[in-house]
């Protein structure tokens, strides 16, 4: 990508925007995740000197040092910690950008960026973006599974055009408005004693062995929240990626689990299993689209929203 120009003695006090190329941010992250310059200039195929140069500028430009170096290797300072965290969206923006610009090149006239938790994914929006996909075959849509918080920080900051959560967020500036609801259940093996019940109390499973998302997920909080206010908690015996791999689990009778009903369909005969339903109020939950408040949605992902609206 072409670099911004620089200026190494430009002074934000002087009210010169301080500019620097994503070259210069792309080997700070690096060195930040390596935790040594060596290693950040091996990885980025770059000699050590050129790479401890660039942090020096930026060092320079900024007036404030970024890391502390030492014989094992670096640290970032409060500095440093601050612009690892800015340095990565703008990179995440940049590389959607240049992603953007390369589809316009290649024909294509629309590009929508949508974050979703796994539940959404799963259930709701395969159908809902292949009819979308063949009404609107000249728009690209970039889909990523993220935890419920993390997709409102995102739609917040312009990283995402829109997203789907599964609760309320607790950021200022997104609006709302109510998409699918969302049924969770037990699944257990065909043969278990409770597999006949014609529902069942989260309560009575609570200590059996689980068979969970990872511990990021918006389910699997949802579920250790759960327990807490039963006055219990989860044995928690395998956690795993997706639900076709917790559904295998389950076959296996390592455990029983608690998924989106519409999201076990595809396994729930050939591995043998069986669903109940849960009583608790929390079992059912709603899906939410998101959006910033007063921020109008570019023309290609208002398309998108509003096909996605029609769908609920």
């Amino acid at each position: 990508m072409p670099a911004a120009e620089r200026q190494p003695h430009a002074k934000a006090a002087e009210g010169v925007f301080v500019r620097f190329d994503l070259r210069d941010l792309e080997l700070f992250v690096a060195v930040a995740e390596a935790g040594s310059i060596a290693r950040a200039a091996e990885r980025s195929h770059t000699v050590a000197s050129a790479v401890s140069k660039r942090i020096s500028d930026l060092e320079e430009n900024f007036g404030t040092a970024l890391l502390v170096r030492g014989a094992k290797g670096v640290e970032l300072t409060a500095a440093g910690h601050a612009l690892l965290a800015r340095a990565r969206v703008l990179l995440h923006h940049a590389t959607q950008l240049d992603a953007e610009m390369r589809r316009h090149a290649s024909g294509a006239h629309g590009y929508v960026r949508v974050f979703a938790n796994i539940s959404a994914i799963v259930e709701f929006l395969p159908r809902a973006l292949a009819t979308f996909a063949e009404a609107h075959p000249d728009i690209h849509v970039h889909l990523e599974e993220h935890v419920s918080s993390d997709t409102a920080a995102a739609v917040a900051d312009g990283t995402a055009d829109f997203g789907i959560v599964s609760e309320l967020p607790v950021i200022d500036g997104l609006t709302t408005l109510p998409f699918r609801t969302d049924e969770l259940v037990l699944i257990l093996k065909h043969d278990d004693p409770l597999a006949s019940r014609a529902s069942i109390d989260f309560s009575e499973v609570a200590q059996r062995p689980f068979v969970g998302l990872h511990a990021s997920s918006s389910l699997h909080r949802l579920l250790t929240q759960a327990a807490t206010e039963a006055g219990t908690s989860i044995n928690w015996r395998i956690q795993v990626t997706s639900f076709d791999a917790a559904c295998a689990m389950v076959a296996a009778g390592l455990g029983v689990s608690i998924m989106p009903r519409a999201a076990t369909t595809a396994y729930i005969r050939s591995l043998a299993l069986a669903v109940v339903p849960l009583t608790n109020p929390w079992a059912r939950r709603q899906l939410f689209l998101c959006s910033r408040t007063g921020a109008e949605l570019p023309s290609s992902a208002r398309l998108l929203f509003e096909h996605l609206r029609a769908q609920a």
